[in-house]
This record gives C-alpha cells, structure tokens and sequence, in this order.
C-alpha cells in the first residue's frame, strides 16, 4: 500500500513538472511568436552599467551578416559590430546570458573568440536573437539574448 501512495506522489510531481515546463515554454513562445515588439532588447553592460540596449529594428539597422555555422544558415548582426555600436572599444571577454528556456542560458566568449563571423542570428520566430557562429557549437548556442556582459 505504501508503495503505491509513494509511486502515485512520483508520477504526480512528475505530471506537474512537465505541466508547468509546458506552461512556461508557450508563454515564451506566445511572446515570441506575435509580431517582434519594443519590449525585447538586447542590454551591454559592463560593471553593472548599461551602454546601449538594442530593439529587434535597432539590431537590424547595425547591418547584417550572414555567416554557415555546423551547416545551418545564420543572419544578423555582427556581435563585433554591436558592441562597438554600444561604444565598447576594448574588452577582455563578453558574457552572453539569454533566458535559458532551451540552452543553458549562458556563454562566456573570449575576445579573441568575438570574431567576425560571431553573429547575433534573428530568430524571425521567436522574434529574438542567438548568438552564433561557426566556433559556437550548436548545444553552446544562446538563444533569447536578453545581456551582453562587457569586461
């Protein structure tokens, strides 16, 4: 009987982790996936202060790359070209942090790996941005970019 009540406790927590891991991907998705709005932005900051923040339109107007990283097709804006656009002239590292719904959330790049074919790809969408490039294996990948850490 014990065993039961213990199994039936496991397979509810289980039915209500994926319920809710269902709930907050279709709440991302539902913001996403209507037209891109001034609300997404993409902040560089560096030592807690912010020097630019980008909308999807303001992303676009930096220019467009487009750049084949692990065999798919990737376009936007250089992370390069970004940053120099938020006024950053030297960095040590950048630390790309997203929302972390299908990715670690993550990414620390060195400046030496902020090379010219390290894009901000436009998720048309999801109406956000990764970062991507062809050194950024596809599971290193930072999806919904939301900060560009500037050190």
């Amino acid at each position: 009987m014990r065993t039961r009540v213990t199994l039936a406790a496991v397979a509810l927590a289980l039915v209500v982790s994926v319920a809710a891991g269902w709930l907050l991907e279709s709440q991302v998705a539902d913001r996403s996936s209507a037209s891109p709005t001034a609300e997404y932005q993409v902040k560089v900051t560096r030592d807690g202060r912010e020097l630019a923040a980008f909308d999807l339109a303001e992303l676009r107007a930096v220019g467009t790359a487009t750049v084949v990283a692990q065999g798919s097709v990737q376009e936007g804006p250089r992370l390069i070209d970004v940053l120099k656009r938020a006024g950053v002239e030297d960095f040590a590292s950048v630390t790309v942090i997203g929302t972390g719904v299908r990715d670690k959330g993550r990414l620390e790049l060195a400046c030496a790996q902020v090379a010219s074919d390290t894009v901000l790809s436009l998720a048309k969408k999801r109406g956000t941005v990764k970062v991507a490039g062809p050194a950024i294996p596809s599971d290193k990948r930072v999806r919904d970019v939301t900060e560009i850490r500037v050190r």
